[in-house]
């Protein structure tokens, strides 16, 4: 398994910083990671997700990928201190002119429990989500699961208000956004310059929001976009883990035209993508993925 290097979080930040995105927590996640490092939404809701990614080529070789994801999120909010909630995270993943050990059904199904205690200005949030993320001939039976078919997402997170308008978060996740299992620091900047604007920098995430009306909202946000599926050939004979890790940035527009319904559209593009993966003769390969766009449209059901 890779380790989280100072290296990596270095690229990391860089690639950040210098995409100039900004960034504000939102009801979905990504569509193919699951992260437990964003704090939950006020309000109890219920969620679906499209997304569609273009074909793109595989750097330095034969071959191109594209994915069609699908994303369920349940909120249910107990009180002002618990959150429960289950979520699913769906990719089917095409990959031309090489024979992967998968059929490419991708499943990460997941189940967070949030606990927040906050006095005066200050705020402390421990969250917690066990998984099941395989191939679709992992996920359906329970008989197949073994360690490398669990995962426990975990994050611990600190808000302090150093001013009116301005607050600082920190605090430590685990989860697979880079891909691999990775345990990292997470800190942002939240600043409100305007009461229609809201800035969060940081890392490993950013976004910047406008609220244009009581109905329209719209952000622009970079983050992490990786996970990592324990996967089986079709006779179940042989198992590896497939990973992969990547970038997202994308520019959303949410629709409220009623307070318990909102709609989604958003453009985004995948860049700095990898795959890696053992294909069908046993052969283990990393690949490098070319940029790609997507296209996004979730339905939220708050109550």
């Amino acid at each position: 398994m890779r380790r989280f290097t100072s290296d990596r979080i270095a690229r990391s930040i860089g690639a950040y910083l210098g995409s100039m995105t900004l960034c504000l927590p939102c009801l979905s996640n990504a569509s193919t990671s699951v992260n437990i490092c964003q704090a939950p939404a006020q309000e109890a809701h219920f969620t679906v997700g499209y997304y569609e990614q273009e074909k793109s080529g595989l750097a330095g070789g034969p071959g191109a990928t594209n994915r069609t994801n699908y994303t369920t999120d349940l909120q249910v909010n107990s009180g002002s201190e618990w959150v429960f909630g289950a979520g699913h995270r769906s990719s089917i993943l095409n990959v031309d002119d090489l024979a992967l050990q998968t059929n490419g059904y991708l499943h990460t199904f997941f189940f967070p429990i949030h606990r927040t205690t906050a006095s005066a200005a200050r705020s402390f949030r421990f969250s917690v989500a066990p998984a099941v993320s395989g191939s679709s001939n992992v996920t359906k039976d329970p008989g197949e699961y073994t360690r490398d078919s669990l995962q426990l997402l975990a994050a611990f997170a600190w808000n302090r208000q150093i001013a009116d308008r301005l607050g600082l978060n920190y605090g430590i996740c685990a989860d697979h956004r880079f891909g691999d299992f990775q345990i990292y620091p997470v800190i942002g900047v939240n600043w409100q310059p305007h009461p229609d604007w809201q800035i969060e920098l940081g890392f490993p995430a950013s976004q910047v929001s406008y609220q244009a009306s009581t109905t329209l909202h719209t952000s622009l946000r970079v983050m992490p976009n990786g996970n990592e599926w324990h996967v089986k050939d079709k006779k179940l004979e042989n198992e590896s883990q497939l990973v992969y890790d990547g970038y997202l940035i994308e520019w959303a527009l949410n629709w409220r035209p009623h307070r318990q319904f909102q709609f989604t559209g958003s453009v985004g593009r995948e860049f700095d993508a990898r795959y890696e993966m053992t294909l069908a003769d046993g052969s283990r390969v990393r690949l490098v993925n070319d940029a790609a766009n997507r296209i996004g449209l979730t339905l939220a059901w708050f109550f």
